[in-house]
């Protein structure tokens, strides 16, 4: 759909050109209608071009010709908007010492924007003895994001923390309750002061290494 809006964008820019030509030669027509489908977008050559920033404040009120706007300039000049995962593919191509890349590695390494930390509450549980992992490893959710990570784990008024390896996993099917981290018995008295709770501890995940 959007290489038809694309389309569309373009010819609106051809009948805004003839319309300024018009305009400027004293012709009265002034306004430009762009339909598509159900769709229309009005251009008043007397108001929406006083200035740029006019003509795009009009281009961009409208989702549909705000959404084709976005793909020509995309298409056709490679400029993105930042949540697109398209720019992703862009970044590869990136020299290691422009700008932009230094202030991508500042972001990573300083644990910001989407490299930020992420503290989730999770459940804990002690499996029976025969599954337990040993200390200073974990089981976790095989579906789930702890598997094969290190995770700092915090009691709930974070007084206490363990670090524990996801190594082992166990299935998690939809529509049943698991724990989300299971503990040796002797992390788990660490963490939480006891040993002897009969299904799940509440707990702080995060993950400091992945």
């Amino acid at each position: 759909m959007y290489k038809y809006i694309i389309a569309g964008i373009t010819g609106l820019v051809i009948g805004i050109t003839i319309g300024w030509a018009l305009l400027q030669s004293g012709t009265k027509q002034t306004d430009i209608k762009w339909k598509f489908g159900n769709n229309e977008l009005n251009i008043n050559l007397d108001q929406d071009l006083v200035d740029a920033p006019t003509f795009l404040k009009k281009i961009f009120s409208q989702n549909f010709s705000k959404d084709g706007a976005t793909s020509w300039l995309k298409n056709n000049q490679q400029l993105y908007h930042y949540t697109d995962p398209e720019i992703v593919n862009e970044f590869e191509s990136l020299e290691f010492d422009i700008l932009v890349s230094e202030e991508l590695r500042k972001l990573s390494r300083f644990r910001k924007g989407p490299w930020a930390y992420q503290f989730d509450t999770v459940r804990i549980g002690i499996p029976d003895s025969i599954y337990q992992p040993k200390s200073g490893f974990a089981n976790v959710c095989e579906s789930g994001k702890f598997l094969r990570q290190n995770i700092k784990i915090f009691n709930m008024d974070q007084s206490r923390s363990i670090e524990v390896t996801a190594t082992g996993k166990y299935e998690c099917p939809d529509g049943f309750k698991y724990p989300d981290i299971q503990l040796n018995a002797k992390d788990a008295f660490r963490l939480l002061g006891s040993q002897n709770f009969s299904k799940y501890e509440q707990g702080i995940a995060l993950i400091i290494s992945d």
